[in-house]
């Protein structure tokens, strides 16, 4: 599915703004501070239903004003659809297809999806652990509806449950065993559960990302993925096994008010020539692994709907070599959708390749 047109009216420093994109590879043109990295949040809003940035709600709305509303018509080559994300202070936030209501703002997953790229990335994601299952939970959300519900029942159990902690530590006694255990009991199954599709995605991911790192980086550079928490294989086991850790934390965890175990504590560990990249990559090497993530992510929800996603690239071309700079070319050409923005002209062989749009300066 594809964008033809998108109105913010308003978002963020957007009054309201129009932009027709009859072409397949769009250029966003215009100084640092207009707006461009605002256009491609909005576009992935209608995607996932909230801000790709992490960023609440209520910090998409303008000043002055008391709500967003970001519009889209799309197109799958059959038929048309306007989606619509819109948010108020006072009715909370809405998703629309069609005009029709949706019953969850999370129902739009699936209808629309697209990758994301910013510069913020590669410092946020691959230095942060909870950014990095943040990546992994937003990827397999777009291509299962049901591991999005299980992730959400989860985290409603782990809020539950850390509860039940906290409250026990602030009032200097051991919490209720029967409660514990039954918590205990709805943590392991939905954990298991949210593991198992962490674990078979990645495993999906892989080959996808290796493919797409040897095409970007000097030859002899090598990059790979662990994922770091469960030892178990199968869901039965990792429910087992996710059981036995809770056990055996009990004591550290009436001491410290909260869960010490679970998929809130795992890690998607990206590894730079067998280290750690969190710690041992150069900046070059870092914004090469998060290109080579988002662009094997396009393949993996392709792979897994048919159609392909829409990607957004922020400021991608900032610090990339020339060498670098022409591999992306090459992979932009093999997309079917493609916004990218620039704070500045950019080459003719760069800009031969897309429909340009600038923003106003004032």
């Amino acid at each position: 599915m594809r964008i033809c047109e998108i109105t913010l009216q308003p978002f963020r420093n957007f009054a309201e703004i129009r932009l027709a994109c009859e072409g397949n590879r769009v250029l966003i043109v215009g100084r640092n501070g207009r707006g461009k990295s605002n256009i491609l949040e909005a576009i992935s809003y209608l995607s996932i239903g909230k801000s790709v940035r992490g960023s609440k709600d209520t910090e998409a709305v303008p000043y002055g004003e008391q709500y967003f509303d970001i519009r889209a018509l799309c197109h799958d080559g059959q038929r048309s659809c306007q989606l619509r994300i819109f948010y108020s202070h006072q009715d909370g936030k809405k998703a629309f297809c069609d005009e029709t209501p949706l019953p969850r703002v999370s129902d739009v997953l699936g209808t629309f999806k697209t990758v994301h790229f910013s510069p913020e990335d590669v410092s946020l994601v691959l230095r942060f652990p909870a950014q990095r299952r943040r990546l992994l939970d937003i990827l397999i959300s777009q291509s299962s509806t049901a591991y999005l519900r299980e992730l959400q029942q989860y985290q409603r159990v782990l809020t539950q449950r850390n509860h039940l902690l906290r409250s026990s530590k602030r009032e200097a006694k051991r919490p209720d065993e029967n409660a514990l255990k039954a918590w205990d009991a709805q943590l392991a199954q939905l954990g298991a559960k949210v593991r198992v599709q962490r674990l078979n995605t990645l495993a999906e991911m892989q080959p996808l990302f290796f493919t797409h790192y040897e095409r970007f980086s000097p030859q002899g550079e090598e990059a790979s993925i662990t994922y770091k928490g469960p030892q178990a294989v199968g869901e039965e086991a990792l429910k087992t096994e996710l059981l036995e850790d809770l056990g055996e934390k009990r004591e550290r965890e009436y001491k410290q008010g909260f869960t010490l175990s679970g998929p809130q504590r795992d890690d998607l560990v990206f590894l730079s020539n067998g280290k750690s990249a969190e710690t041992y990559a150069s900046g070059g090497q870092l914004k090469t692994i998060m290109i080579a993530w988002k662009m094997a992510e396009v393949r993996f929800l392709e792979l897994q709907s048919g159609q392909q996603p829409v990607l957004l690239l922020d400021d991608v071309f900032s610090e990339l070599d020339d060498v670098r700079a022409r591999e992306l070319l090459g992979l932009v050409d093999e997309f079917e959708q493609v916004f990218v923005t620039t704070p500045q002209e950019l080459g003719d062989n760069v800009r031969q390749r897309f429909d340009e749009i600038h923003l106003p300066e004032g």
